[in-house]
């Protein structure tokens, strides 16, 4: 190898370690380059035609400046991802690099691959014993400290050192600590995320997402939310609002208060205006407060496979290309897009789908197309249109560990400990795709007249503050009570059926509670308008409508379903794989209000319907 010329690097590490226990780690490429030792990145904007997906980035270190062009990462989760950087200044001409993931025997064979042009013959001596004699060895370090944590079923917080915090915070976090413990009792997550405070990279502190961290805890979602929250009461933590872009999926605007949050947005990446919705691309992210610890803001790597957890794949296609990406899917829905359509395809990932699949693309829009494939299927990816491309696959469900607006803004956890925390009074911001419940108990009026208004009351209350809690740990909350009945929103429909099948199995069989409840419900799921009503968010719309018919026309411990709920995809597994526990009728109902047109429903008991003796 003359120096001058192209280098070309590679270097291969067997560890123990999966390929899927490993991906989180190396395809976090700002965590990466930072302990390589790379300087933080920035976005520039030195030419008016970059290409569409490619980046120009720079860096300013030792009053030394470097800019390059990147061109979009190619990936397939979890076992490679590749780069190419043009230089426009700097020590190099050109930079690829690229990691591989071989499922071995022993776990995992990585192959690491450094290939460059220096951009003079002087230095290129200098840059051969860096990267042999530093960067090699960084790695390995980088990479023993992973198989350590992996080894150990560990975060890499917990076999780090501790993290330096704001000066005289230690002193004030221990005092907080007990506060925190007596307000949430939960002394076991309190510990834990201290632990996380003092010990975590800011990578993992710059947005914290509870849920995430209950299932590596063990914990409930519910009560590790709780945590949080109050937390961010006592300033040990504090919270914003993320508005993603719909199409990249990235955080690319946040407001510290839900007041301060803008409708209408742009994307700079994907050079496209969007809109906040309460209930897709809205999510409440945590840091530790800044009188506890300082996060920093820096980024080594800007287009990663780590910025985009949600996308299994993601390839780069010229004029005539074909590409066979290795895939490994969980069970669920994915969307096949492109940088050049605005449409996609459904992917529908099942155990029995199709083993070989073939995607062709042209320069027709993608119309919505639905295939079923199966977990491992042989894809193979060609671009007949008339212009180079970049592809992915997203997950349809990509944010499951996000909290979102929906849920969050009307848990009582949340409105209790920050009622100020709401849209503003005039927005009406759009809600995708929520859910709505209703429930009504049939036998209220019964009760109060066997019971007396004081026995009764206190029964009716303490039904609804059970109804609150499974609502709240099945990822919904409580929009507000209208005499006995309770209206509750929820992210997914799914999640509402989880929780009303909870509230039937409590009222209608368990003695516990005295005297069995006669509940009934309502669900619909489909699109609706948020809103700030007297300092709470409220819903409006058809489907808020339809839903507070549909509970209307149930009958006794009877969930009414409308057709879009049943039809939903996560409802149809949830359903199929628990079908012993339902019996289920279809129906045409009139509802209330909306006369000129019949609902197809579906009527879903927990028992069989009682028989009826004719005579």
């Amino acid at each position: 190898m003359k120096e001058g010329q192209q280098q070309l690097y590679t270097w291969e590490f067997n560890l123990a370690a999966s390929p899927v226990q490993l991906w989180p780690y190396i395809s976090d490429t700002s965590r990466l380059f930072k302990k390589l030792g790379a300087t933080p990145v920035q976005l520039t904007s030195l030419s008016r035609n970059t290409p569409k997906g490619y980046l120009e980035l720079g860096h300013n270190k030792l009053k030394s400046y470097v800019t390059w062009l990147e061109e979009p990462y190619s990936w397939e989760t979890p076992y490679r991802y590749r780069v190419k950087r043009e230089y426009k200044l700097g020590l190099l001409k050109e930079l690829k690099i690229s990691l591989e993931c071989i499922p071995s025997d022993l776990g995992t064979k990585l192959i690491t691959k450094i290939q460059l042009i220096p951009s003079s013959f002087s230095i290129s001596y200098f840059i051969k014993l860096y990267i042999n004699y530093i960067l090699k060895r960084r790695l390995s370090a980088y990479l023993d400290q992973v198989e350590k944590a992996v080894s150990q079923d560990l975060k890499p917080y917990q076999v780090s050192k501790p993290k330096k915090l704001v000066r005289g915070a230690d002193r004030k976090l221990k005092r907080l600590t007990e506060d925190l413990v007596e307000a949430s009792k939960r002394r076991r997550i309190v510990s834990r995320l201290i632990e996380l405070i003092r010990y975590a990279d800011d990578e993992d502190l710059e947005r914290i997402h509870p849920y995430s961290l209950a299932e590596y805890w063990g914990e409930k979602k519910y009560s590790v939310l709780n945590v949080f929250l109050h937390a961010a009461k006592l300033d040990i933590l504090d919270f914003s609002w993320d508005v993603c872009c719909p199409k990249c999926k990235s955080p690319k605007n946040n407001f510290r208060k839900m007041k301060e949050a803008r409708v209408h947005l742009y994307c700079e990446d994907c050079e496209s205006d969007y809109t906040m919705d309460f209930n897709r691309n809205m999510h409440l992210v945590f840091k530790p407060h800044p009188l506890i610890r300082k996060i920093s803001d820096k980024n080594y790597c800007l287009g990663g496979p780590g910025t985009k957890p949600h996308r299994v794949i993601q390839q780069s296609l010229s004029i005539g290309d074909e590409r066979y990406p290795q895939l490994k899917l969980e069970v669920g829905t994915y969307l096949f897009r492109t940088h050049n359509h605005d449409g996609h395809l459904v992917l529908h990932v099942r155990d029995e789908g199709a083993e070989n699949v073939n995607i062709f693309i042209t320069d027709k829009e993608l119309d919505g197309q639905e295939v079923t494939i199966s977990q491992e299927p042989n894809l193979s990816i060609s671009n007949h249109s008339s212009s180079n491309m970049v592809c992915f696959i997203d997950k349809l469900n990509w944010k499951e560990e996000a909290i979102y607006a929906s849920e969050v803004s009307s848990s009582v956890d949340f409105t209790q400990l920050f009622s100020k925390e709401t849209l503003k009074e005039t927005s009406k911001v759009k809600a995708s795709e929520v859910t709505m419940l209703f429930t009504d108990m049939m036998n209220s009026t019964e009760l109060y007249v066997k019971e007396g208004d004081e026995s009764a009351i206190g029964r009716v209350m303490g039904h609804f503050k059970i109804i609150q809690q499974i609502v709240a740990e099945e990822r919904g909350g409580i929009v507000k009570t209208i005499g006995d009945s309770v209206m509750a929103v929820f992210w997914e429909p799914v999640s509402a059926l989880k929780a009303v099948q909870r509230i039937q199995q409590i009222f209608t069989t368990s003695s516990s509670v005295g005297e069995a409840f006669k509940i009934k419900a309502g669900i619909h799921y489909g699109d609706c308008t948020a809103v700030n009503l007297n300092g709470r968010i409220d819903y409006f719309g058809t489907t808020v409508n339809i839903a507070s018919r549909l509970v209307d026309s149930a009958s006794e411990k009877e969930i009414m379903v409308s057709e879009a709920v049943f039809n939903h995809p996560d409802v149809q597994l949830y359903l199929d794989k628990h079908s012993e526990a339902f019996f289920i009728k279809e129906n045409l109902k009139e509802l209330k209000g909306f006369d000129d047109e019949e609902f197809k429903v579906k009527q879903i008991r927990l028992e069989h319907p009682p028989m009826r003796l004719v005579i």
